[in-house]
Order: C-alpha cells, then sequence, then structure tokens
C-alpha cells in the first residue's frame, strides 16, 4: 500500500468483513478523503476505495506498524486489531491519520527504494513437505530457485533472504496462504535482525495482481 498503493492486495481472494470493509472506507475512502499511499506514481484514481472494499488486505508491514503507531496500538497489532478500530474512530481522528498517511507517502516517495517481485505461482510446491528452497537477496536484488541458485548468494558477500517457509502446495485460497506466509518470514527476518542488532533496511512486501513485490532500502 505505502508503494504502489492503487494496486496493493489484489491478489488476495477472501471476502473483508464488515469491520475491514468499514475501515477501509473510512480511512481510504471519500470519508477520509482519496488518500494516494504509494510508491512513486501518478496520482491515482480512487482504485484504493475500491481495492480495499471488495477483497482481503493485507496490509505492508511498515504500513501496519505506521498505522498502529497513529492509533495509539502496540506495534506488532495485526490488520484486524488496525481495522476494528479505525471503523470506530472519529472523523476528527480519522483526518488525522488521513493527513499523517498523505505526508508519509510523499516522504517515501523521494527516498530510494530497492525492489524485486515474483509470481505467487512460483512458491507453489508440489512436495510441499519438503519444498525447494528459495532465496531473496537484497544485496543483488534477485530472488533464486533451487539448491544451485541459492549458493549463488553466500552471506558473506549478499545478504539472503531464505523464503523456502513461504512455499505451499495449490489449493483453495493459496494465494492468500502464501501472501500471509511470505509476511510471517519477513517478520522472523527482521525480528531475528533486531535481535542481533543488525538494520533489516525495512524488508517489506505487498501483493499486486498475480505476484507478490518485495521492498527494502537498498544496501550500502
Amino acid at each position: 500500500m505505502i508503494h504502489r498503493g492503487a494496486n496493493v492486495s489484489r491478489a488476495a481472494v477472501a471476502a473483508p468483513t464488515p469491520a475491514r470493509r468499514a475501515a477501509s472506507a473510512r480511512v481510504f475512502g471519500r470519508q477520509a478523503a482519496p488518500v494516494a499511499v504509494g510508491f512513486p506514481l501518478p496520482a491515482p484514481p480512487p482504485v484504493i476505495e475500491s481495492s480495499y472494499l471488495n477483497i482481503e488486505c493485507r496490509l505492508p508491514i511498515n504500513l501496519r506498524h505506521f498505522l498502529a503507531e497513529q492509533l495509539g496500538l502496540m506495534v506488532d497489532s495485526g490488520d484486524e486489531a488496525i481495522m476494528n478500530v479505525a471503523a470506530t474512530a472519529d472523523s476528527k481522528t480519522l483526518s488525522k491519520i488521513a493527513r499523517a498517511i498523505r505526508r508519509y507517502s510523499t516522504a517515501r516517495a523521494h527516498e530510494e527504494w530497492a525492489e524485486c517481485n515474483v509470481q505467487l505461482e512460483r512458491l507453489v510446491d508440489p512436495d510441499a513437505n519438503t519444498p525447494a528452497p528459495v532465496t531473496l537477496c537484497l544485496k543483488c536484488a534477485q530472488i533464486e530457485f533451487g539448491e544451485a541458485g541459492v549458493s549463488d548468494h553466500h552471506p558473506s558477500a549478499c545478504l539472503p533472504v531464505d523464503l523456502t517457509k513461504s512455499r505451499g502446495a495449490s489449493g483453495n485460497r493459496a494465494a492468500e496462504r502464501d501472501v500471509t506466509k511470505v509476511q510471517r518470514v519477513i517478520e522472523e527476518f527482521r525480528a531475528l535482525r533486531v535481535a542481533f542488532g543488525l538494520p533489516h533496511f525495512e524488508l517489506d512486501c505487498y501483493p499486486r495482481a498475480d505476484q507478490i513485490v518485495f521492498t527494502w532500502r537498498p544496501l550500502p
């Protein structure tokens, strides 16, 4: 959402709950003004409103933390908690959040971000019990599949992120599960880096159409 907000979350397939629908309409719809929360793009039409009203929304990690702070929640609050609070917030609070998101979006649009994407279907592995390895290299901005590709990005020279646990079998709502699992893997990576006093470069992801887009601050 924070980056290319008009295209965010279109890969998720579940129907939104009434609370999420109301919250999405209030925060991202007409009541809170059409907030352009995206990567640097021309001002989008009101696609954000329809995107959040008609499909299940998974907030990018960085945006989720930002909204939790604005709403006075714990930084690790989930999407549902944020949407539930937003659904009952008064107009003054919503207006404040909308202005903050616009400022945040504008600031990020002038920052440099690395990006890499992968088709959601490539995260489907027929052998879900022993999935083939997949690695995202933050140094090279590449996603590699298989042992050979993974070995090309050694931690001493690169910064590989193991995404193997995000792989799964096909089936109903597989895309939604994949988005959830990818976010969980990224959150574990961020938490582990913080525990060791290392930067996580704000690694994040969001679904766009049939892809997962990864974004992070470029490595030095």
